[in-house]
């Protein structure tokens, strides 16, 4: 037998191929001794008759899609995969007198003929390569048997070794396209690297171009703008500016810069709305990245990154949903993993109550997010859509095709993903947020820092009653470290806590994995768990009031703020209030803050808050440089604090 793809492609990569329940039955007929009659021709060509009359023909060198098949179905149908599983069945039984199948060794896709790839790319795939080139694009890689290239909006698998039409792509296409080319361009171009970027042209600190100085400025107005009149002047004093940014960043192509925009327009929205979405600290964050970004490269800007992408017929699995009030109303969130890829993707909605509405927060897991899709279903299930759209910042659409649906599962207690998604040990991942660059440069990510961690034991949980905030840590296998848990309380969410502690006294059997967001707080890696695998999935937001009650002992109280975030809180007003009313805010604490900050070993940052405050003060119409020099360094320092100032 002389299709060592076909030997090589394993129960997984078919499942990427296919889905589950055909490979499944494929495995269970072959085992059974009820699969189809093989041939197999010199040139490679392997045939397979079936029972039913139905003859599939797989050509040489071809994988099993582009077989051809005498059943009326498109695509990878049972047949298609029952060659497959039948096909490395024989060649098992065959023996010692059959080469040995490939062992499951990493190799590299850099070693494909990437040129004869693309030479044959359809016309939009060439000139979409053409466009992602000549905008420059960043691409993540991953080694090993199954190797990875993660790029902005899909994720490339090469499935079996030396065989491109084995790599799939979760996008629409599903493969031979321009993210394939890519990958293999990445891999080759890496030199072993973790990330490369392609095409384009300078990367951050470089000398920026004339369209990187249009945006600069429109970023600048923006920002001046709010600086002079606040958010307090409404969106009416600001959209002028806006709309021009807008329009420059959609000539350059500027994907993060877009989206950061638009959340933006939807603060000064909310503010004017008397919205509780609105919160004065985001807008610092938000001017603070687009200053940012507009001084940080295209890498930065996101040029050449497609705003949003159509993806192929997929399935995704929850692994949790938050919930958090916002006024009156609530907003839910659903992380959804792709299993194959770990491409993650975040489905989301704002809700209101109703004018006679008793019970609002009762009624949110019974909430649809989508046709069909509940929040609580969703939260706790998983989905299989072809009507999938994917936003840069990893936000998903679920749309109505023709011949397309989305169709809601239950999912398994536990669940498998592929790193970096799935996290073994506590170091490397400290190890990876240590090593970002600041929040204001890095691509935008609905859920960035979101892991899966298994685990192997509950060291214990407390109650920080001051914050509001449950605690517990637990001890990774294989001595993996020492994961930290923490959620404040939200009034949208009232039984999450209770939920947590509940699993992590063993209520429901022993914990075995936690998902969530983690960040770094004084040294030690800190998740948000959005679920808890048990004997069951419990996901803490969308879980009912089990009245068992779970006592916790008491944690000392967190400490008060500290002064880099009253710096930020300063910033913020200087945004929020305009110049006239900051003004007499900033004669009042500006000086004595600075004069803390100088004393407590933070001389940088005393020095850029003071520059900022003295132009402050000084008469309308200075540049907002004094402001982005202390917001981005300020927001560099919290994010990652580092050695002290020198």
């Amino acid at each position: 037998m002389a299709r060592p793809d076909l030997r090589a492609l394993t129960d997984d990569g078919l499942v990427q191929l296919a889905n589950a329940g055909l490979v499944k039955r494929a495995l269970r007929e072959v085992a059974a001794g009820q699969g189809p009659a093989l041939a197999e021709a010199e040139d490679g060509t392997v045939e397979a008759r079936f029972a039913d009359g139905t003859v599939t023909r797989l050509g040489p060198g071809r994988p099993p899609g582009e077989a051809s098949c005498t059943c009326p179905a498109s695509g990878m149908c049972r047949h298609r995969v029952a060659l497959v599983v039948a096909y490395r069945a024989a060649a098992v039984a065959d023996g010692p007198a059959q080469p040995a199948a490939p062992a499951a060794v990493a190799w590299d896709p850099g070693s494909l003929d990437g040129a004869a790839f693309e030479a044959g790319l359809g016309g939009a795939a060439a000139a979409e390569l053409r466009r992602l080139l000549a905008g420059g694009i960043t691409v993540g890689l991953e080694r090993g048997a199954v190797p990875a290239a993660r790029l902005p909006t899909a994720t490339v698998r090469f499935l079996v070794p030396d065989a491109v039409g084995y790599a799939r792509c979760d996008c629409a296409a599903g493969g031979g396209c321009a993210h394939v080319a890519l990958a293999i361009r990445a891999f080759r171009a890496a030199g072993g690297a973790a990330e490369i970027r392609l095409g384009g042209a300078a990367p951050a600190g470089a000398e920026a171009g004339p369209a990187e100085e249009g945006l600069a400025e429109a970023a600048d107005r923006v920002v001046a703008g709010l600086l002079e009149a606040g958010v307090v002047s409404g969106p009416e004093a600001h959209d002028a500016a806006l709309v021009r940014l807008r329009r420059v960043a959609e000539r350059r192509g500027a994907t993060q810069i877009l989206l950061a925009e638009a959340d933006l327009a939807g603060q000064l929205a909310a503010y004017a709305g008397r919205h509780a979405a609105y919160d004065a600290a985001v807008v610092l964050a938000l001017a603070t990245e687009l200053l940012g970004r507009v001084r940080g490269g295209e890498a930065a800007l996101g040029v050449g990154q497609p705003y949003e992408t159509a993806m192929g017929r997929t399935r995704l699995v929850s692994l949790g949903a938050r919930l958090l009030a916002r006024g009156r109303g609530a907003s839910a969130r659903v992380a959804l993993a792709d299993t194959d890829t770990g491409a993650l993707l975040a489905l989301e909605r704002d809700f209101a109550p109703g004018e006679a509405e008793v019970d609002f927060v009762g009624s949110l897991p019974g909430r649809l997010l989508g046709s069909g899709l509940s929040v609580s279903g969703t939260g706790q299930g998983q989905i299989l859509t072809s009507v999938a759209r994917r936003r840069a910042d990893g936000l998903l659409a679920l749309g109505r095709g023709a011949q397309g649906r989305t169709a809601l599962l239950p999912r398994d207690a536990r669940v498998t993903v592929p790193a970096p998604l799935a996290a073994r040990d506590v170091p490397s991942i400290l190890r990876r947020l240590a090593e970002r660059p600041p929040a204001f440069l890095r691509p935008r990510d609905r859920l960035e820092a979101f892991h899966v961690f298994p685990v192997d034991a509950v060291l214990g949980q407390a109650w920080a009653p001051g914050a509001q905030t449950w605690q517990a840590a637990v001890e990774l296998p294989e001595a993996g470290g020492t994961l930290h848990l923490a959620r404040a309380y939200d009034p949208a969410a009232p039984h999450a806590l209770d939920a947590l502690a509940g699993a992590c006294s063993g209520r429901w059997g022993p914990v075995r994995q936690v998902a969530g967001p983690v960040r770094i707080a004084d040294g030690a890696l800190v998740c948000d768990p959005w679920s808890v695998s048990v004997d069951r999935l419990v996901v803490p937001d969308l879980a009912a009031p089990d009245g068992a009650g779970h006592p916790i002992p008491p944690a000392p109280d967190l400490g008060p703020a500290t002064l880099l975030d009253e710096a930020a809180a300063l910033l913020a007003n200087a945004l929020h209030a305009g110049r006239r009313a900051f003004a007499a805010n900033a004669r009042a604490g500006g000086a004595d803050l600075v004069a803390r900050l100088a004393a407590a070993g933070h001389p940088a940052t005393a020095a850029r808050l003071s520059a900022f405050l003295a132009a402050a003060l000084a008469p309308p119409g200075a540049e907002p440089d004094p402001f982005a020099r202390a917001a981005l360094w300020v927001a560099a320092m919290r994010d990652d604090s580092g050695p002290a100032e020198g």
